[in-house]
């Protein structure tokens, strides 16, 4: 299979497209395993020059061109939680393999505060 565009979702017409769900690692697997496995996923090849998805929510265009995935904001700028939420939605495939991002589902680390320091003595007598 070229290189391809994987959404979860439905297509009901060749210019249109329902994203229902974000691939996760359970996803990747089955796709690299078995493409057609499941009809839940669909592909937009990427073999084309370029390829350009609007996003009607935040009225911004996804583009696929020459290996590279561009986010074209629209009237109102994305915040950087919008741009992740919309690339999370696809993977890439190449033959058998699946890249896809995802956002880490722990929560950040953050420094830990430091409480009040323990301080050890001992005193001994010195004879002089």
């Amino acid at each position: 299979m070229p290189k391809s565009l994987i959404f979860i979702g439905e297509r009901p017409s060749q210019m249109e497209m329902y994203i229902k769900g974000k691939p996760e690692f359970y996803d990747a697997l089955l796709l690299s395993k078995n493409p057609a496995s499941h009809l839940s996923y669909h592909s937009i090849p990427l073999h084309q020059s370029r390829v350009t998805i609007h996003i009607r929510e935040t009225n911004s265009q996804f583009n696929c061109h020459y290996q590279s995935l561009q986010l074209i904001e629209g009237e109102k700028p994305l915040s950087e939680e919008d741009a992740y939420d919309i690339f999370t939605n696809f993977a890439v495939m190449e033959d058998n393999k699946v890249a896809f991002i995802m956002r880490s589902r722990r929560k950040e680390i953050g420094l830990r505060k430091k409480g009040n320091p323990r301080v050890l003595s001992v005193q001994k007598e010195v004879e002089v």
